[in-house]
């Protein structure tokens, strides 16, 4: 199956990208081949779990979570004859979301590889890579207890709250750098053992941005060259989670219950996440991690707990990378609502924002030079 865009699969090598893709303002509009109904999707769920688990299952509470721009979740409550309810999560890749089409395969290989780890994730109860069961790619874990927090309403929580959640949350990317992968479900993803995956997601963003819309920036498209072009070879090849910030993990009672969002999991750079991290965008924009934590301090109980070495020219080469792969985030979410038609207004506003994330690229790029 062809999956172009299928930003996990790419990240992880079964596909690569063009260098360049022509434009054109003149495409014909795609309408979405299928519509997801959540009552076809609780019907067909009932059918999977009951084949998954061997007997009649009965689907309660079932609901869709408003949060999230890319993969639909919805939560709800399994139900079996003579046996404990179990509180579940199903995540739907609807064909015309932010990374259409979906591959459930990064985070499925995530969950399953840091089951039992230092790295809290929440455990893998049944996935469908083809979508043959409900209809879409999917996959369902296990909920787990616990709010996400939001950094612009931070405020609320005491220092000392904040102070406690963001030294775990380090600690955890700590943990999860020196994870030995080598062994596990992550194993089977990996390009023949190649070295330099950090270029390969540097250029899954390029092939992003060269996809047709509306809008065309050229900075972005220098820049793109020059991060491929510039790209430092890492201190260590690790796991990289793509996406970890404030926004992507549960807490309860002052503790992190899981780390969420692993769909563009792949391997590279460890500075690749923590530049993504420290991004002010994330943190209400303020220059302290989630507001409270100088940048040299969250540099330093990094390292010691990964034992990683940090290059500031690394760090700062990808925080101007972080930035452009903002900017193509932000142009995907354009590209979904204009061409693909998801129906999200949070996505047309985001169009909106790409004046100041070029403008701050271009700064980023100053300083990485």
């Amino acid at each position: 199956m062809a999956r172009l865009f299928a930003f996990g699969q790419l990240m992880q090598g079964t596909a690569a990208p063009s260098d360049r893709v022509p434009r054109t303002t003149a495409d014909p509009v795609s309408l979405p081949s299928k519509v997801v109904d959540d009552s076809v999707i609780r019907t067909a769920l009932a059918v999977h779990l009951g084949r998954k688990f061997g007997g009649e299952v009965a689907i309660a509470d079932f609901a869709r979570k408003s949060s999230g721009f890319s993969w639909i979740t919805y939560s709800f409550v399994a139900r079996r004859p003579s046996s404990p309810d179990r509180k579940l999560i199903l995540r739907v890749g609807p064909p015309n979301g932010l990374f259409a089409p979906y591959s459930v395969l990064p985070q499925v290989n995530a969950l399953q590889s840091l089951a039992g780890t230092a790295v809290p994730v929440p455990a893998l109860v049944s996935f469908d890579e083809e979508g043959a069961e409900i209809g879409f790619p999917f996959f369902v874990c296990a909920h787990v207890e616990g709010e996400v927090p939001a950094p612009w309403a931070s405020s609320g929580l005491s220092q000392d709250h904040r102070r406690n959640i963001a030294g775990q949350f380090v600690a955890i990317l700590g943990e999860l750098h020196k994870f030995d992968w080598r062994g596990t479900s992550l194993a089977a993803s990996d390009v023949a053992g190649e070295a330099r995956g950090e270029v390969r997601a540097i250029r899954v963003w390029r092939a992003s941005l060269a996809r047709p819309t509306a809008r065309y920036y050229p900075l972005l498209d220098w820049g793109g060259r020059w991060l491929e072009e510039n790209c430092p070879p890492p201190p260590r090849r690790t796991v990289v989670h793509g996406d970890y910030r404030i926004g992507n993990f549960l807490e309860q009672e002052q503790k992190i219950t899981a780390i969420l969002d692993w769909e563009l999991t792949h391997f590279g750079d460890p500075h690749e996440d923590l530049a993504w991290a420290l991004m002010p965008t994330f943190n209400a924009g303020s220059r302290k991690f989630y507001g409270v934590v100088e940048r040299d301090e969250v540099i330093d109980l990094y390292q010691r707990v990964s034992g990683i070495p940090i290059s500031g020219k690394s760090l700062a080469f990808y925080e101007a990378f972080a930035l452009y792969q903002a900017a193509a985030i932000q142009m995907c979410a354009v590209h979904a609502f204009e061409v693909d038609r998801f129906n999200d207004m949070r996505m047309a506003v985001m169009a909106s924002q790409m004046a100041s994330i070029v403008r701050a690229f271009d700064r980023a790029l100053e300083a990485a030079a």
